[in-house]
């Protein structure tokens, strides 16, 4: 039988290769040499990229002067008041004479022996890395970069890239270096190095450090507690003296030895300082939760792609630190302060329930078991072990009590806790996120991306997760795009999908009997008729209109969608609702308005529109109806304890095992999304009754709106509509063919949802419901 073209071609390019790999082993020599060249080629052609500024624009001489006599780069909010500052010598400011020579000694003793001799890159340490590091696999011969080649990394950071990010940004590194060692001498950049490295905590600079362990000046610190300092940098939590003094004494021995080995100690000095205690004098600090700190890290991110964009005349790049920049920002100051006040309030209570109502869900293990794997496996307990520690000896380390920092909603407080207990808490810390925007623009109006930015850096704004039934609106709107009526009735019963392996989508209440219609069924999210609208819908229409509304993140093709199967971020799907609340323009949320030198002369200034639409679609608007029948009769009924005299829409979301609970609200103007779950998932509520998003998250979106509502000149306004109400009941224990002849009013029976809460006041909307709700065992629920 003849072969293909195909295999044709297949056949010749096998019989090729054979013939290459026959030409290999017939000239070793060559074929080695003929690799090493093209090795070194590759290697010279990425520095002359890197240098080229193909992988970013090298900083010139010129701007890297300013890294000593930084300008602040303000932050402005849509008031035009200022909102903070990005200030690279914020983090420390310490001159020569307050760093003693101790600390100088110890830092060069251990990260760069040849300093005073290079000029910013160390060939031989670079040698010895490749030989060791590389060509030995020796993973202790330590990283080849210099004190000045850190410095670059710390005040210019590191990109990452789909492929060969480190080698990139080390080469990129060595060139900022060298040109740092033009403009600086070495002592200044020690100082600067000094002034700008992160020592652990939240803690940037020499002087803040020093303070925190020791309330002491630079100047001031004794051999040993330099040492302690310096062996800080290579781990700051790993070795942080008041978390883990053990492992910080060793890491401070170990620096000691480098001084003592390039003569920088003499043996006296070093065999003391070895045998002294660590002797803390530690600072802990007045807590205000830093909120803002998540929105300035988002707002760097920002700058940092329009820099990019657009160098300076030189070539070089902005540098937000150091530039003295105006940055004018969407960021409301009335509705940041709202959100921020909403998240201690809540969460504080929600804490206290969790505390005593949470679980796991891993095969196998009950909530003790899964806590002694976690306790075994943590950094801790090797340490122990390391040390010679027996099993039995481990354990009696774990059952002892011992001071150590905690973090709570009234700010970071020392306890005596058992290692399990201490394990326990950080397990078990609910988390949560909240964005406002503009649905007009896409302006981000509010931002507040976790509980505290010096407790926890996680961006719950910007991190996917599964969003669980706020997904729902998106499919049911591109059914009712596909003609689907919100009249049409299916019956609520199980049904096992065969085309879908077999797929068997349950309700988060259990119950199945009656029908509903598909208003209904998104008023009250009930996930058997979800269904059956997004096979009605298509799933590949689905997930067009998704990204269309304004979703990138990946979406699987497959029909548990609906139930918010994919992850998505939580900007992503407050965007989606702007689209349905705006009438039908998609957004994207950011936050840059303006952007002004030092000088005032203007650098940018964002060019965007009003996108909603003067009429939205009848599709739209009988969304919008059902989403409304979602707050007043449905799962989001407990919004309606917050007194919002407008006519807002929204959608609840709880995933499987109540992990992740979501709430998303809209007026025409704004919408107002939360998050709320822990940071691992196999760790949540135990049922609905407590772990729903309409108790976990709306309340962060409820106060929002409430807040709003109070205005005297208020921002909101009510939703208006051109298309009648819907002529048909949400529920009826009739079947579909008759259940769709009633009429509003007419032997309709109420279906078990969050309605329930109607009636609590927000302190009191945390209260159990009459009777429980099952956890959707198969897809996310309500």
């Amino acid at each position: 039988m003849p072969s293909s073209p195909v295999q044709a071609f297949f056949q010749a390019f096998a019989a090729r290769l054979r013939r290459v790999g026959s030409w290999m082993l017939q000239h070793k020599r060559k074929t080695i040499f003929y690799f090493f060249l093209a090795g070194v080629s590759s290697v010279l052609l990425l520095i002359l990229a890197v240098r080229l500024g193909m992988f970013g624009k090298l900083p010139s001489e010129d701007s890297l002067r300013h890294i000593k006599n930084p300008v602040a780069t303000t932050i402005y909010g849509s008031n035009k008041e200022v909102l903070g500052s990005f200030y690279i010598q914020n983090r420390s400011n310490v001159d020569s004479a307050e760093v003693n020579q101790l600390l100088r000694e110890a830092l060069i003793a251990v990260e760069d022996i040849r300093f005073y001799e290079h000029n910013g890159i160390d060939y031989r340490s670079l040698g010895r890395v490749l030989v060791k590091s590389i060509l030995l696999a020796n993973e202790r011969s330590g990283g080849g970069s210099t004190i000045t080649q850190q410095l670059a990394k710390n005040v210019f950071g590191r990109s990452e890239r789909f492929l060969l990010s480190t080698p990139i940004n080390k080469i990129r590194e060595m060139f900022i270096a060298r040109r740092m060692e033009k403009v600086y001498t070495k002592d200044e950049i020690l100082l600067l190095y000094l002034n700008t490295v992160m020592f652990g905590e939240n803690l940037f600079g020499i002087e803040k450090a020093a303070h925190r362990f020791f309330n002491k000046k630079p100047a001031d610190l004794n051999l040993e507690e330099s040492a302690l300092m310096v062996g800080l940098l290579k781990a700051p939590n790993a070795y942080n003296p008041r978390k883990n003094p053990e492992r910080a004494q060793e890491r401070r021995n170990t620096v000691l030895g480098q001084m003592h080995k390039y003569g920088k100690i003499d043996e006296a000095a070093y065999l003391a300082a070895k045998e002294a205690p660590v002797e803390l004098d530690y600072q802990k600090t007045e807590h205000t939760a830093s909120y803002a700190a998540y929105y300035k890290a988002f707002l760097r991110e920002e700058f940092a792609a329009w820099a990019a964009e657009n160098p300076k005349p030189d070539g070089s790049l902005y540098d937000v630190d150091i530039d003295g920049l105006k940055i004018y920002t969407s960021i409301h100051p009335d509705i940041q302060q709202s959100a921020e006040k909403a998240l201690p309030d809540h969460m504080g209570r929600l804490q206290e329930r969790f505390d005593r109502d949470w679980d796991v869900s891993v095969e196998g293990m009950d909530r003790d078991s899964f806590l002694r794997k976690l306790m075994w496996q943590d950094q801790y307990a090797e340490d122990l072990r390391s040390r010679g520690l027996s099993t039995e000896e481990i354990r009696e380390k774990f059952a002892a009590s011992g001071d150590r920092l905690i973090w709570t909603w009234d700010g970071f407080k020392t306890v005596p806790l058992t290692f399990e207990a201490y394990i326990t808490h950080e397990l078990t810390r609910l988390h949560a996120g909240i964005l406002a925007l503009d649905n007009r623009t896409g302006r981000i109006m509010a931002y507040v991306g976790g509980n505290d930015y010096n407790y926890s850096q996680y961006d719950q704004v910007q991190i996917p997760r599964q969003v669980g039934s706020v997904f729902k609106p998106i499919a049911y709107l591109a059914a009712l795009q596909n003609g689907l009526d919100p009249c049409t009735f299916y019956t609520n019963e199980r049904r096992t999908y065969s085309r879908y392996e077999g797929w068997t989508p349950r309700n988060a209440d259990g119950k199945y009997s009656g029908s509903y219609s598909v208003w209904g069924a998104l008023a009250n999210s009930i996930n058997t008729i979800s269904a059956e609208v997004m096979l009605s819908a298509g799933v590949k229409r689905v997930v067009n209109l998704a990204e269309r509304m304004g979703i990138g993140s990946e979406l699987p093709e497959v029909p548990s969608l609906v139930l918010g199967t994919a992850d998505i971020t939580l900007s992503e799907i407050v965007a989606s609702y702007a689209y349905i609340a705006n009438g039908g323009g998609a957004v994207k949320p950011f936050s840059i308005l303006r952007i002004e030198d030092e000088y005032g002369q203007l650098l940018y200034e964002a060019q965007y529109a009003n996108v909603s639409r003067a009429e939205a679609s009848t599709e739209l608007q009988q969304l919008r109806k059902m989403m409304r029948a979602v707050v007043t009769q449905g799962t989001g009924g407990s919004i309606q304890a917050y007194n919002i005299p407008f006519n807002i829409i929204g959608k609840t979301g709880t995933t499987q095992n109540n992990a992740d609970g979501w709430f998303i609200g809209s007026s025409p103007e704004v919408t107002v999304g939360a998050w709320v779950g822990t940071l691992d998932k196999r760790v949540h509520f135990k049922s609905s009754r407590l772990g729903a998003g309409s108790i976990t998250a709306l309340p962060l979106v409820g106060r929002v709106f409430g807040d709003l509502s109070l205005w005297r000149s208020p921002i909101l306004s009510d939703f208006t509509y051109t298309v009648p109400d819907f002529d048909c009941v949400a529920f009826s224990e009739l079947p579909p063919e008759e259940a769709r002849l009633l009429r509003p009013g007419q032997d309709s029976l109420a279906p078990a949802d969050d309605s329930l809460f109607l009636e609590l006041s927000p302190v009191d909307s945390l209260a159990e419901p009459a009777e429980p709700v099952l956890p959707d065992s198969t897809g996310p629920g309500r």
